[in-house]
């Protein structure tokens, strides 16, 4: 076990987030965060990362545990080459290298050396092995090609890229630091697609634990093997991915709809009654009986079904059958973005464009909405194309002194207020949301409101980049099935998996300063990019001969640390205690799971000699479980 919680309880003023969580983690977990918004996902890892402090209960930490966090906003980071900060931000291991020579550096000074440096160089050097610190550099050279940084990005100082860039390196520096356990928050927003593959494939042979908020269930379902939900301010655990919760959360809701219509059902009963006879002295007996029943008859917390988009796809003008033809095209600001490019679309085409972020995909959607013109070459629209276009830079595409309401209506003036606010309502803006500047949307809200403005009026051409990047998965399961539906032509730009899968018929790849047909379908494309993906982690060992000096070197100087072996040998021993501790724990913990799911069922319910019997079994391993966690938390807080 690497962490314990009890009773985590979080408030923001008089606003309870969540109560009484209670939850362990242990090594092997890959744990998906789900819940509605404000739901407090993101308050529940920081408060595991260390980073916020819960209003009440306790985070228990196991021995030196580290904890690698990345935060949706980017946060202090090294100056510096791109290399140099990701290695220096790695955290414990750059630190134990650095520390380390200067060690070595006092025990050449002293000769023998004292007890104590003997004993912190074995601390150090245990670190730097469980960080594999000392082939630091050629790591953080894989990690970062895998995250999408090219070799001549490596020597390039980190203020010049971009913060979805920079967001990259800071996750770079995480992994960098082989951590025991992970904490990502949203993630795969910054990520292209072959960046998005690398880190499933690593994430699936990491060795520690992992939490991961993300609205990308095709990335949870490759990754997770278990769902934490937050609802209702508490915490439920699902065994299995994404889609597996999915489908048991509708079955539970089921059963949950008809506990509470038998409850509702039976409070009504009482209630009649008590009306009927409250003044009935024979009967006085029989209602005080029944206020009492009243009393104890609790609620059932059905399912809380999030707010939902309604989009109806625009009308669909026709146009000619040839949409769009590139000619020759060149494009080039500093560099040239690509060259040589001649394809063309087809009236109800539906193509899927992908590539590398920072390739030119979005500006080829420029130059298909005619934003931009080509530096040579021709860009040739059809007769009757109507163009609808949602840039990946949304926010720049409104006016921020505009309110929700006014940036519709200067879509669409012919509408009435009344219309508008209608149609707002299903992009759920609703009352005085409307009213709302621009300026203070926030990045879910901005995404919404700009497909409200493209979709109001008839197009028949629509050119979507990286819709999906701020909306949540219900939102985008919506869109999804708004665009399953549109009839015109549809080019798509996004690194979202299931959106690709589903709506892509023909797929461009712009790589290498081309745009190329991919021949195949979608499915194959990722297929393909996961292959490679996946060969990165099989690579055999290339190490060059002066870093097996190195580490030879660094095996030398260990074994003169005579303090070492004892420390380990001491540390052991504690870890083979805990391990058997666990030992006991599992079948107790897979049985009281086992039981909390029979709980749920009718047959169970209904059967209240059987219901007792397993309250009775729960009960039991509740107390022996909490024992053992008493003598587990005993021996890890020994020094």
């Amino acid at each position: 076990m690497m962490l314990s919680a009890s009773d985590l309880g979080l408030e923001f003023g008089s606003d309870e987030i969540f109560a009484n969580l209670n939850f362990n983690i242990n090594q092997g977990d890959r744990i998906a965060l789900v819940g509605v918004n404000g739901a407090g996902k993101t308050s529940l890892i920081r408060i595991i990362s260390g980073g916020l402090e819960p209003t009440s209960g306790k985070i228990r930490k196991a021995g030196n545990l580290r904890i690698g966090y990345l935060p949706q906003q980017i946060s202090e980071f090294p100056g510096g080459t791109l290399l140099k900060a990701v290695c220096d931000g790695s955290g414990d291991g750059a630190t134990a290298l650095s520390r380390e020579e200067e060690l070595h550096s006092i025990l050449e000074r002293e000769g023998t050396g004292s007890a104590s440096v003997l004993a912190e160089l074995a601390r150090v050097q245990d670190q730097i092995h469980s960080t594999e610190a000392y082939n630091l550099e050629s790591r953080a050279e894989a990690v970062l090609s895998g995250l999408g940084f090219s070799k001549q990005d490596f020597t390039k100082e980190l203020e010049a890229f971009s913060g979805g860039w920079k967001m990259r390196a800071m996750l770079g520096a995480i992994l960098l630091n082989n951590p025991d356990l992970i904490l990502l928050d949203e993630p795969t927003n910054h990520l292209d697609l072959d960046a998005r593959l690398w880190l499933e494939a690593f994430l699936k042979r990491f060795k520690g634990a992992a939490w991961i908020i993300s609205h990308d269930p095709t990335f949870l379902d490759k990754v997770a093997n278990k769902v934490v939900e937050l609802e209702f301010g508490s915490m439920r655990v699902w065994g299995g991915n994404y889609t597996f919760y999915v489908k048991e959360k509708l079955v539970q809701a089921a059963l949950l709809q008809k506990q509470a219509r038998k409850v509702d059902d039976e409070r009504e009963k009482l209630e009649r009654f008590v009306r009927k006879f409250k003044a009935t002295e024979s009967k006085r007996f029989q209602v005080r009986s029944r206020e009492k029943m009243l009393e104890k008859l609790d609620a059932v917390a059905t399912y809380k079904s999030p707010k939902r988009m309604v989009i109806v796809p625009p009308d669909v003008p026709r146009s000619g059958t040839k949409v769009l033809q590139l000619t020759d095209v060149t494009k080039a600001y500093d560099n040239t973005v690509f060259a040589g490019v001649n394809l063309e679309i087809l009236r109800g085409d539906r193509i899927g464009i992908v590539g590398r972020n920072g390739g030119g995909k979005s500006t080829l959607s420029r130059l298909f909405a005619g934003i931009e013109e080509p530096t040579s070459g021709k860009v040739t629209g059809g007769t009757g194309v109507e163009i609808g276009y949602y840039s990946q830079e949304v926010n720049l595409q409104l006016n921020k002194k505009h309110t929700v309401l006014q940036h519709v209506h200067s879509i669409s003036p012919a509408r009435s207020e009344k219309e508008i606010r209608s149609y707002l309502g299903r992009y759920l803006f609703t009352g005085d949301d409307v009213m709302k500047p621009v300026s203070v949307l926030s990045g879910g809200e901005i995404s919404r409101l700009a497909l409200a403005g493209i979709l109001i009026k008839p197009t028949n051409f629509l050119i979507l980049d990286e819709p999906t990047n701020h909306l949540d998965i219900f939102s985008r399961d919506v869109l999804q099935e708004a665009l399953k539906n549109y009839r015109g032509t549809l080019v798509l730009i996004s690194h979202d998996e299931k959106l690709l899968s589903a709506l892509s018929e023909k797929l461009f790849v712009v790589s290498g300063h081309k745009v190329k047909a991919f021949a195949g379908n979608f499915t194959e494309y990722v297929e393909k990019l996961r292959t490679l993906a996946d060969q990165q982690f099989t690579k055999p060992d290339t190490k060059t001969a002066s870093e097996f000096h190195r580490e030879a070197e660094k095996e030398r100087k260990r074994k003169e640390a005579a303090e070492r072996n004892l420390a380990y040998k001491e540390r052991r021993k504690k870890e083979k205690r805990i391990e058997r501790i666990e030992k006991l724990m599992e079948p107790h913990e897979v049985r009281r799971r086992e039981i909390e799911e029979l709980f749920s069922q009718a047959e169970v319910i209904n059967n209240s000699h059987l219901l007792v019997e397993l309250q009775k079994e729960h009960a039991y391993l509740t107390d022996e479980l909490s024992a053992l966690e008493e003598q587990w938390m005993e021996i890890a807080g020994e020094d």
